[in-house]
C-alpha cells in the first residue's frame, strides 16, 4: 500500500508543473492564418495534382502540332503493333495493342460504337478528369457484342435515341483507354479491323455524314517539357490559378466537401476565379509553405503501399477509384495517370530471387508453379522480361511473352517450370523460356487478365525465382 502511495505522489508531482504553469500562449492572429493557408494548400495540391496532370495530358495529347502521335478530340488514336525491344515504350503491354482517345462532351453527348469482336479480349476504360475509372466496357462486363453507347456530360438533359445505352460522364472531358487481345503479327490485319471498329461521333452529327472536325492550335501550352514536370514545377500562384479555373469546369466528387471547405478558407471557391495576389502576406506564405509540404509527403510516401512476397512486388492501395485517398490518387496520376481497374488486369513485378538478391541478365532462374497453383485469371495471364530501364528484352526467338497462350510443357506431376535466362536453352527446353536481358539489372512482370479473387485478395502469390548456377544445355547468344 505504501508504495501505491509513493508511485502516486511522484505522479502527481510530475504532473503538477503543466497543471500551475502558465498556459502556453496563443498563435499570433498572423501565425494562425498563415498555418491555416499551409493546411489548405497541402491537402488542395494533392487534391488538384490528378486534375491539373490529367488536363496538361489532354492537351498535349489533341493538339494538332502531335500529328502521329496525338489525335483530335472525339478520335481514337490506335497503336497498331506489339512492342520491339528497338522501338518500344518503357513496360510496353506485350499482349495487348492500345488505344486512346479524348472525349469532348462540352457540345452535347458523344455516341461511342463497339465492334462484335466475337468474344476476343477487350477492356475499354473511361476515366473521369480526376483520373477516377467510372465505367467499363468490354468482355468482363458488358461482353464483345456490337452497340453504340452515349456518353453524357453531367446536366445534359436531351433525348437519346431509342435504344441507345447511355453512362453519365462525372466531367466534360472523358479519356478513354482501350486494350484489345493481339496474338502476334499474324494477327494484326484482324485486331486492326476491330480498332477500327471504335468509333466515337458527337450525338448532334449522329445519322449524318462525317464532318471535318476545326483544329485549334494552343500557343500556351508546353509540348517540349513532360507533364509531370510541369506539374511539379509549377509556382504555388500559378498551380492553384490553373486549378481553380478547372474546378470551375470540372464539378467536384460529393464526397470532396472537407477539402473544398478548406479551401475556402483562402478564397479558392468552387466556380469563382482566384487570385493569389489579392491574399495578404500570411495566406501566400502559408501556401507556399503548404505546397512544399505536400510535395515532400509524396515524394516520402511513393512505394509504401507496395508489399513483396517471393521477391514479388504488388501494388495493395486502391488503384482505378480512389474516393478521398487524395494521396493515393495523387501519387498514381504522378506515376501513370489512367489507371484501369485491378478487376480488369493485375500487375506483379518480379525483382528479386528467392535469396532476396536482384535479378541479374547474367544468371539464369526457374519459377516453379506447383499443380494447380498457376496465375488465376478468368482470361489470360503473361510473363513479359525488362531491362534496367523497362525495355523489352531482345533474343533470337524474338520472343516478347510467355504464358497461358503459349504451347508449354508440363511436368508429369501437373507443375510448370518456366526458365528465366538470357542463354536461350536446348531446343527441347525453348517453350518454358522467358529471355532475360544480355546482363545488368533485370525484371519480369506478371499480367493476370480478369484475376481471380484469390489474387484481388492477397491470398495467392506467385513462386520465388530460384537461381541457377549452371543452367544446363544452354549458351549465352547475342540477340
Amino acid at each position: 500500500m505504501r508504495r501505491l502511495v509513493v508511485l502516486a505522489l511522484s505522479f502527481a508531482a510530475a504532473l503538477a508543473p503543466a497543471m500551475t504553469g502558465a498556459a502556453p500562449a496563443m498563435p499570433t492572429p498572423a501565425a494562425a492564418a498563415t498555418e491555416a493557408a499551409r493546411q489548405a494548400a497541402m491537402e488542395g495540391y494533392l487534391y488538384f495534382y490528378p486534375l491539373v496532370t490529367m488536363d496538361l495530358t489532354r492537351r498535349q495529347s489533341i493538339h494538332p502540332s502531335r500529328g502521329a502521335q496525338g489525335a483530335p478530340a472525339n478520335t481514337f488514336l490506335h497503336g497498331r503493333a506489339l512492342p520491339e525491344p528497338e522501338a518500344a515504350t518503357p513496360w510496353a503491354n506485350p499482349d495487348m495493342l492500345r488505344s486512346t482517345a479524348w472525349l469532348d462532351l462540352t457540345g452535347g453527348p458523344v455516341v461511342l460504337s463497339t465492334p462484335d469482336t466475337q468474344g476476343r479480349l477487350y477492356t475499354l476504360t473511361l476515366l473521369d478528369m480526376w483520373t477516377d475509372a467510372f465505367a467499363i466496357l468490354g468482355k468482363r462486363g458488358t461482353g464483345t457484342a456490337k452497340g453504340n453507347t452515349a456518353i453524357v456530360p453531367p446536366g445534359w438533359t436531351g433525348a437519346l435515341p431509342p435504344g441507345m445505352a447511355r453512362i453519365d460522364a462525372p466531367t466534360a472531358h472523358v479519356w478513354a483507354k482501350n486494350l484489345i487481345q493481339a496474338d502476334g503479327p499474324a494477327d494484326y490485319a484482324a485486331v486492326h479491323a476491330l480498332q477500327d471498329g471504335f468509333v466515337l461521333t458527337p450525338l448532334a452529327q449522329w445519322n449524318l455524314p462525317p464532318q471535318a472536325q476545326r483544329l485549334r492550335s494552343d500557343p500556351s501550352l508546353d509540348l517540349a517539357i513532360p507533364v509531370r514536370e510541369q506539374v511539379e514545377s509549377m509556382p504555388t500562384d500559378a498551380f492553384f490559378t490553373y486549378a481553380a479555373g478547372l474546378l470551375r469546369k470540372n464539378p467536384p466528387h460529393p464526397t470532396d466537401q472537407p477539402v473544398l471547405a478548406q479551401l475556402r478558407r483562402v478564397g479558392l471557391v468552387p466556380g469563382r476565379p482566384f487570385d493569389f495576389d489579392k491574399l495578404d502576406h500570411p495566406a501566400k506564405q502559408g501556401m507556399r509553405r503548404g505546397m512544399r509540404a505536400a510535395r515532400e509527403r509524396m515524394a516520402a510516401a511513393a512505394g509504401r503501399t507496395v508489399q513483396d512476397v517471393n521477391g514479388w512486388q504488388r501494388e495493395t492501395a486502391s488503384i482505378g477509384v480512389y474516393g478521398n485517398a487524395y494521396l493515393r490518387r495523387a501519387l498514381a496520376a504522378q506515376a501513370q495517370p489512367g489507371s484501369g481497374l485491378p478487376e480488369d488486369v493485375a500487375v506483379l513485378l518480379l525483382a528479386a530471387d528467392s535469396e532476396g538478391a536482384p535479378l541479374d541478365g547474367a544468371h539464369g532462374y526457374v519459377l516453379r508453379f506447383e499443380s494447380g497453383q498457376l496465375p488465376p485469371a478468368g482470361a489470360l495471364w503473361s510473363l513479359a522480361a525488362y531491362d534496367g530501364n523497362g525495355m523489352p528484352a531482345a533474343n533470337p526467338l524474338g520472343r516478347r511473352a510467355l504464358g497461358s497462350r503459349a504451347p508449354l510443357r508440363y511436368n508429369a506431376d501437373g507443375s510448370l517450370d518456366v526458365r528465366l535466362s538470357h542463354a536461350v536453352p536446348a531446343p527441347e527446353a525453348q517453350s518454358n523460356w522467358l529471355p532475360l536481358p544480355l546482363s545488368g539489372p533485370a525484371s519480369v512482370l506478371l499480367r493476370v487478365y480478369q484475376p481471380g479473387p484469390a489474387l484481388l485478395d492477397g491470398l495467392w502469390a506467385p513462386p520465388a525465382a530460384q537461381r541457377e548456377e549452371n543452367p544446363e544445355s544452354a549458351e549465352k547468344t547475342e540477340p
